[in-house]
């Protein structure tokens, strides 16, 4: 039986478009915006910022550096951050799910990114916990922030449902015996969990 229900927060609540960031910053950055997209994609400090290893001041000069930034920190926290879309019909079973089933968000994540959803969304109010990777040092698909994701919901692996988009982390879900879909779509969802027991 399934007593809590945990998200993955991009691509499945919130959409989101590097492209699009990385034009707006060629103006604020030397090089053209080949170089932007390259740095972002590539380079090991998003993967370390994510998981906690930068502090965001550490994150920002490592940018500023990397890419010629000629902008302040506002400024970057705003092209960095502003990339997000809320996905209406996702949100919609988040809300339908609360206050019948705690409710998480699972997510590998960086605190700007973290802070500035908090800020704009208000259904990221909603959830009876959120783990991010940046606050807890490890990230998904290893084992151990699934564990304590299902700790702070007090809840056994079998007892929980996940969803992220990608597949490794579905499989990282389903490797310490979590229920876990990959998230094609809203209806797919929400199919999946009348097919557990759960309207919505």
């Amino acid at each position: 039986m399934i007593r809590a229900v945990f998200f993955d927060l991009g691509k499945v609540l919130l959409d989101f478009d590097w492209v699009s960031v990385c034009k707006r910053s060629t103006a604020l950055c030397d090089g053209g915006e080949q170089r932007i997209i390259q740095w972002f994609t590539e380079t090991p400090h998003v993967y370390d910022y994510e998981r906690g290893r930068l502090t965001t001041p550490e994150f920002f000069e490592l940018a500023r550096t990397g890419l010629g930034f000629r902008g302040g920190f506002d400024q970057f926290r705003a092209f960095w951050s502003d990339i997000f879309e809320e996905i209406p019909e996702s949100v919609a079973i988040v809300r339908a799910l609360k206050g019948r089933l705690p409710v998480a968000l699972l997510s590998n994540t960086n605190d700007m990114h973290i802070s500035w959803a908090e800020q704009k969304f208000p259904f990221m109010r909603l959830f009876d916990a959120k783990v991010f990777s940046c606050r807890e040092g490890v990230a998904k698909p290893d084992a151990e922030i699934y564990l304590r994701a299902l700790r702070k919901l007090d809840v056994r692996p079998a007892e929980a449902f996940f969803t992220d988009d990608r597949e490794d982390n579905v499989a990282g879900a389903l490797a310490v015996g979590m229920d876990a879909l990959l998230f094609t779509g809203a209806e797919a969802l929400r199919v999946a969990l009348k097919a557990r027991g759960i309207e919505v």
